[in-house]
């Protein structure tokens, strides 16, 4: 089953708009992620991606090496772990998850709408690794992942897949 997004109210969680020229949109793990900056973009700065994402999503906790995570929610919320903290954020609210900190984050509402910027850029090569084109501006039917195969390309890319919490 998929969700079109486009039948939400725009302050919810509307799809803005269709990914510019040379950006991608891709169906990542369970969420629809489209790009709005790349390395390319930004002299290698920053990476943008918007995201929408429902609970079956939900990322592990993991640990960047090279660039520290920002995540701002649109609609919807999430509960945001770095470290030992936990926050609840919702629509407006920012959390930041450093390089070096363990963290994750899980979908509290039934779709969240994220803008995500991550300093260096570069990790959309990961999420063009992982992901594969979205064919529609929905959300994909949620699917087990190849965890194995997640672990290995996010090892390839300086990102370290930790067990999830006891």
């Amino acid at each position: 089953m998929t969700v079109e997004l486009t039948g939400f109210a725009p302050t919810d969680t509307a799809l803005t708009a269709p990914p510019t020229a040379g950006h991608q949109a891709l169906w990542m793990l369970n969420s629809l992620l489209v790009e709005r900056a790349t390395a390319n973009d930004t002299g290698g700065t920053y990476t943008v991606h918007e995201q929408w994402i429902t609970p079956a999503g939900n990322p592990p906790p993991h640990v960047h090496q090279h660039e520290d995570e920002a995540f701002l929610v649109l609609a919807g919320a999430i509960e945001v772990t770095v470290g030992d903290t936990t926050v609840g954020v919702g629509p407006g609210g920012f959390a930041f998850g450093p390089r070096g900190v363990p963290h994750s984050y899980t979908v509290t509402s039934d779709v969240a709408h994220l803008l995500i910027i991550r300093s260096p850029a570069g990790a959309e090569r990961f999420f063009r690794s992982v992901g594969q084109r979205a064919d529609t501006l929905e959300l994909p039917e949620a699917a087990a992942p190849d965890v194995a195969a997640v672990v290995a390309i996010a090892a390839d890319h300086g990102i370290s897949i930790l067990p999830p919490p006891d």
